[in-house]
């Protein structure tokens, strides 16, 4: 070999998937930590082992890595919910299984239930449009509008409940008992919440009652 050749550099193994996941599962990790506001680009990428320009390279920024995040909740959360069998069901116990389930996503998971937080502080400002999740609320929206109505039918729920009215106040319920209890154990001065189990059992207990005739 002479001296004006050189021999071809090395190259590095690259991986884009891989580092692709390495960014989305730190900016979960900074999300879950600090929140929309408290999360800054450069920590996603310093969490991730990369620069903060190959974050940048994959993704637009800030609002679109946390709307990758909360499309991955949306995606799994709502593909949980409809593997319940709703139409085998009888109404009640098509609601409690809903509700039960709901209630274990957000406790497995406490990161579902800040970033749900976090969107009603910014009103939903970083949620987008997205057919594949449409499709499944819309999908889990006719379930439980469906159970509802049978329900009613057989005597059971009150007329003035509907399928919307029982998802919106499921989450509001489940998310205030896992997210907001220590705030308001700290506030009262009062641990209500001594064993999760009965937690559990009594917004189950609560969101039935609600629904009775």
């Amino acid at each position: 070999m002479t001296d004006d050749q050189t021999a071809p550099r090395p190259r590095t193994a690259r991986d884009p998937a891989a580092t692709i996941r390495r960014i989305l599962e730190a900016a979960r990790e900074e999300f879950g930590a600090n929140g929309y506001d408290g999360t800054k680009v450069e920590h996603i990428a310093r969490r991730a082992h990369v620069s903060k320009q190959i974050v940048y390279f994959y993704f637009k920024g800030k609002d679109e890595l946390y709307w990758e995040l909360l499309k991955d909740i949306s995606l799994t959360t709502n593909e949980r919910l409809l593997q319940i069998p709703f139409e085998e069901l009888a109404p009640e116990d098509a609601v409690r299984r809903y509700i039960e389930e709901l209630y274990d996503i957000y406790a497995e998971d406490p990161l579902v239930g800040m970033v749900s937080l976090d969107q009603s502080l910014h009103g939903g400002a970083q949620l987008r449009s997205a057919n594949e999740i449409r499709r499944l609320q819309k999908t889990l929206a006719e379930h439980l509008s469906d159970v509802v109505r049978r329900g009613q039918e057989q005597g059971l729920f009150n007329a003035d409940i509907d399928g919307d009215k029982l998802e919106f106040m499921s989450v509001i319920i489940t998310i205030g008992c896992l997210s907001s209890s220590k705030m308001l154990e700290r506030y009262s001065g009062r641990n209500w919440q001594q064993n999760p189990g009965d937690t559990r059992a009594f917004a189950l207990d609560f969101i039935m009652r609600a629904l009775r005739r």
